[in-house]
């Protein structure tokens, strides 16, 4: 069998830094798309009440999933516009590569 190479993790995993702030451009983005999406889920929703209204029983569902989905869309862009934005969890390398370690001695 031959040797294995050691294993380096990928720069995003590996690489700490900080993120870096939004751009205007990002900025605008994001305040665009939130003013086409929350009032397009609130207008889906009322839509769906309509339909649940005559009858249609799986439009209740949908009555109240699309304004989650605006709720869901506000709250992402309040996030991301202060700067909170989600980081990736960074793995422990060393304790990994140490089970992997005990893995293969077995």
């Amino acid at each position: 069998m031959p040797e294995k190479e050691g294993f380096e993790a990928p720069d995003w995993v590996s690489n700490d830094s900080a993120t870096p702030p939004l751009t205007p451009k990002q900025k605008r983005i994001l305040n665009i798309s939130l003013f086409i999406v929350v009032p397009l889920c609130l207008w889906a929703g009322w839509f769906e009440f309509g339909r649940a209204q005559s009858g249609n029983w799986r439009a209740w569902v949908y009555t109240f999933e699309w304004p989650f989905f605006a709720g869901v869309s506000f709250y992402l862009w309040r996030r991301l516009t202060k700067g909170d934005i989600p980081r990736i969890p960074r793995p422990d390398l060393k304790a990994l590569a140490e089970e992997a370690d005990g893995k293969e001695k077995q």
